[in-house]
């Protein structure tokens, strides 16, 4: 049995990969066993601590590298990894 995560109370999962077989030019990345669509928005645990964050992906990458953060402020920030609240 998988245990629950938790950051301040709240239940977290990581934002993931998409499936190795999904062959788009721009996959959808996880969550929670979903995919995600562009303007997506998420309460994410960042170092300030919980940040809103939204999603957006560029149609001028390729691959996973396409989705990037688009609240001001955090464009730098890769969203693969981050914890968000369920």
């Amino acid at each position: 049995m998988q245990k629950t995560m938790k950051i301040d109370g709240y239940e977290v999962k990581q934002i993931q990969l998409p499936e190795p077989n999904d062959t788009d030019p721009h996959p959808r990345l996880m969550f929670n066993g979903w995919g995600i669509h562009a303007g997506a928005g998420f309460m994410a645990w960042l170092p300030g601590g919980w940040q809103e964050i939204t999603l957006e992906a560029s149609w001028e990458r390729e691959g996973a590298g396409c989705w990037y953060i688009s609240t001001p402020g955090l464009h730098n920030i890769c969203p693969v990894g981050l914890f968000c609240r369920i």
